[in-house]
């Protein structure tokens, strides 16, 4: 039993592995409607994709790097990626504009839709901004364990709008819409987070990010139909689409 668990958190310990399937499953879930059209795809809304596609590989390859103890590789390309993190927001918040801007939802079902994107989208950019911000920082202060927990973060923020593909291509009958996928999505990464947090009590070696993670998603399920339906969210979305 004792070797059993030793092989087991062994296993846990492999980032690159978890990262690529992270990597893999929005790869797959984004290939119906971005990957194979991409060119019938806005400029902007394939810059946003293909970064943050190539986000994702990147936290397969810097955890590959340090698995390895190719530090000197991984700080280089880490400092090199800051540019890729850039590219990833501002495009995204582009893609927010565009979105509002059609004045409708994502699928024609629910006009309340796009605004409940914004605020989901919007407020993840910020949360990866800021996990992203304190995991240069626990780096250069030698926290190298909540590096690694912070940068795991920001993998998988994006993986939200992957799983929303994933449900509607793979269950449609289940999950027809993108506003059902949407409450689908959140409520799987809550499992998810709350799983990782279990698991870091369980090893004896619990950090906040993910609990910090799990906290937002729990928020988001909690506040997001009545954050939408606000007077002054519908007047900043307003703000927002014609800036």
């Amino acid at each position: 039993m004792t070797k059993s668990l030793r092989s087991m958190s062994s296993w846990l310990q492999q980032w690159w592995v978890w990262f690529a399937a992270i990597f893999i499953l929005t790869f797959i879930s984004f290939w119906p409607s971005f990957f194979s059209a991409i060119v019938n795809i806005e400029t902007h809304i394939i810059i946003h994709g293909i970064s943050a596609i190539s986000w994702m590989l990147l936290a397969v390859v810097q955890a590959w790097l340090i698995k390895n103890r190719w530090r000197k590789h991984h700080r280089t390309l880490g400092y090199a990626s800051l540019v890729l993190a850039v590219i990833l927001v501002l495009s995204g918040l582009r893609v927010l504009q565009t979105m509002l801007l059609k004045d409708n939802s994502v699928d024609g079902s629910n006009p309340l839709l796009a605004i409940k994107f914004l605020y989901a989208d919007i407020t993840a950019l910020f949360l990866f901004c800021t996990f992203l911000w304190l995991a240069i920082k626990a780096a250069r202060q030698g926290d190298f364990s909540l590096h690694m927990r912070l940068m795991a973060c920001t993998a998988i923020i994006p993986l939200e709008a992957a799983l929303e593909r994933t449900y509607i291509y793979g269950t449609p009958s289940l999950v027809p819409n993108f506003n059902v996928a949407f409450y689908t999505s959140v409520i799987t990464l809550i499992v998810l987070m709350a799983t990782l947090v279990v698991i870091e009590r369980w090893r004896k070696r619990s950090r906040w990010p993910y609990a910090a993670l799990l906290v937002y998603y729990v928020s988001m399920l909690l506040t997001v139909d009545i954050i939408v339906q606000t007077e002054w969210f519908n007047s900043f979305a307003i703000f927002y689409a014609n800036l």
